[in-house]
């Protein structure tokens, strides 16, 4: 997939309500998820198409064996400067870790959505085989 076509499918969900689902939207932090989640941070929320629209992050594409039925699975990384925290891992309520990556996947039934994650174990699923990077679409 090249970046235009990843910018229109993101986009797209966006519009759709589905890229930000309440399980990761931090207007829901009260709402109790166990045992853990990842909340997009509240300035990436509350400007979201925006920085999705600066194009100001990168963007690999990889393929996630974990999860075959599942098959877009998309990191974007946020460019230095442009958010401040990108989103938080929660346990209950109460935010446990910053997350400096985020996902954008094609779940089962929530459709095309994003959370947080930490690069660090997105590298440790690449070195595992877990995921399997297919192509940087934008650097």
């Amino acid at each position: 997939m090249d970046f235009q076509a990843f910018k229109q499918l993101i986009l797209s969900a966006d519009s759709n309500g589905t890229l930000m689902s309440a399980k990761h939207d931090p207007n829901q932090l009260s709402n109790i998820y166990t045992p853990y989640r990842s909340v997009l941070s509240h300035e990436l929320a509350a400007q979201l198409t925006s920085f999705l629209n600066s194009e100001n992050y990168s963007v690999a594409e990889y393929i996630n064996t974990r999860y075959p039925l599942s098959p877009l699975y998309f990191t974007i990384t946020p460019k230095p400067g442009s958010l401040t925290v990108a989103a938080s891992g929660v346990t209950g309520t109460i935010a446990s870790s910053i997350l400096d990556t985020l996902v954008v996947v094609s779940g089962g039934t929530s459709g095309i959505h994003m959370y947080g994650e930490e690069s660090s174990k997105i590298l440790t699923m690449e070195e595992t085989g877990i995921l399997i990077n297919k192509n940087e679409i934008k650097s």
